[in-house]
């Protein structure tokens, strides 16, 4: 009994030393690790510190960078708005500088017109009168042609001067160039006219044709109603062409109309077949029209206390997007 006693004592003994030391071994294994752990610890801070630094100066450097760029963008879109700026100002300048100016050319052609019709005032123009038939006075052979086809033997017709059109002489079977015959008196002049329309007058059985001398650009305004006059002339239609407008003497009642353009637009209208006509050569092109009548710029936020119109309108959108009642 004491002997297994004294073996069991043993045996205890052994497993509290076993115990003990393996006790031990995990207390240094713990204290050992942990002071591994400690310094990967303080080696992973450090390593941190380090790598946030580098990002914060990069990050640094970056906002700097892009600070420099933006404050060179800043000044370059600053130099374009005072080009912009100056570019629009001379642009509003220049084009009221054009449109004073095509004012100013249109009101003196305009004048130019009106004198040279009044210097014609005393005029007529005889056409289909055949080239030579004059011999070698031009102002006795009109004067006898008036006399003779307009039963004026008594009356002193008073011509200053008769000649033919300031052209080329026209090859034999081209139309004769017409004759410009001036009288002292105005008066004698429309009684001229007034018969030479009321009496058909033929020489080699061709209708001589009497006129008023109009100015020139009054004639390349009348040549525009060719085809109008044709159409109304088929139809039996009476008209008249005061300088450059026309009127017609519809069965509704007279019109005048102040343009070609307008003319044919009506006749087609109550269904004649008449092509547009083309502008004369002596009217402004439409981009000058269209620049005459255009309003003249005004730059963005000119005009308006609270802003241009644009804003407004942006303000206005956003409102309805972001479903704020406007104030």
């Amino acid at each position: 009994m004491a002997d297994a006693q004294s073996s069991n004592d043993e045996s205890a003994e052994t497993m509290r030393s076993v115990l003990h030391r393996i006790s031990k071994e995990i207390r240094d294994f713990r204290a050992e690790h942990k002071e591994d752990l400690h310094k990967l610890k303080e080696e992973l801070k450090e390593d941190m510190k380090t790598e946030l630094k580098d990002l914060k100066q990069e990050i640094y450097r970056e906002l700097s960078a892009n600070s420099t760029r933006i404050q060179a963008h800043e000044t370059r879109l600053n130099e374009a708005e005072t080009r912009i700026d100056e570019g629009e100002t001379i642009n509003m300048a220049m084009k009221d500088a054009l449109i004073k100016s095509i004012k100013e050319q249109k009101a003196m052609r305009e004048k130019l017109v009106d004198l040279e019709g009044r210097s014609r005032r005393n005029n007529i123009r005889i056409y289909g009168v055949p080239e030579e038939k004059e011999g070698n006075s031009m102002s006795e052979y009109v004067e006898t042609l008036l006399k003779t086809e307009l039963d004026l033997a008594d009356t002193n017709l008073q011509i200053q001067r008769a000649h033919r059109a300031l052209a080329r002489k026209p090859e034999r079977n081209a139309p004769p160039r017409s004759i410009v015959v001036n009288f002292l008196e105005f008066n004698t002049k429309e009684m001229v006219l007034k018969k030479a329309w009321g009496k058909k007058i033929m020489i080699e059985e061709r209708r001589l044709s009497f006129d008023h001398d109009y100015a020139t650009d009054v004639v390349q305004k009348r040549k525009v109603y060719t085809g109008i006059k044709r159409a109304l002339k088929e139809k039996g239609v009476r008209f008249q062409t005061p300088l450059d407008k026309m009127r017609i003497h519809w069965d509704s009642g007279t019109r005048t109309y102040n343009s070609a353009q307008d003319a044919a637009q009506e006749l087609r209208r109550r269904g004649y077949s008449v092509e547009t006509p083309g502008r004369s050569t002596t009217e402004l092109d439409p981009e000058v029209e269209r620049l005459l009548q255009a309003k003249i710029w005004e730059r963005a936020g000119e005009g308006n206390e609270d802003g241009s119109g644009t804003a407004r309108r942006a303000r206005r959108r956003l409102q309805e997007f972001e479903r704020i009642p406007p104030n």
